[in-house]
């Protein structure tokens, strides 16, 4: 799985995100709202990929803040008993 540089447009984004096999979203502190608490939210935006979403993981914003490397390739293990992302730049 390659991580994307930002898209220009909602187009470019959609065309992107259709080309990958997994999302990831990270942690956020931003409260739910009455209508969506944040995982719910999540699942509305990107549902309709049919792909793997893999949220509340350990980067972003937020502490750790681990990088996720625009542009890079990805192998994502994920588990009950184990979470790991191997990025690359080849």
């Amino acid at each position: 799985m390659q991580v994307p540089a930002a898209p220009s447009s909602s187009t470019e984004q959609a065309d992107e995100l259709v080309s990958h096999n997994a999302v990831l979203v990270g942690r956020s502190n931003a409260a739910d709202n009455r209508s969506f608490s944040q995982h719910e939210a999540a699942l509305d935006a990107l549902g309709s990929l049919n792909v793997p979403i893999i949220a509340a993981i350990e980067c972003g914003h937020v502490p750790p803040y681990m990088p996720i490397v625009n542009g890079a390739y990805g192998r994502i293990v994920h588990t009950p008993s184990r979470s790991e992302l191997t990025q690359s730049l080849d």
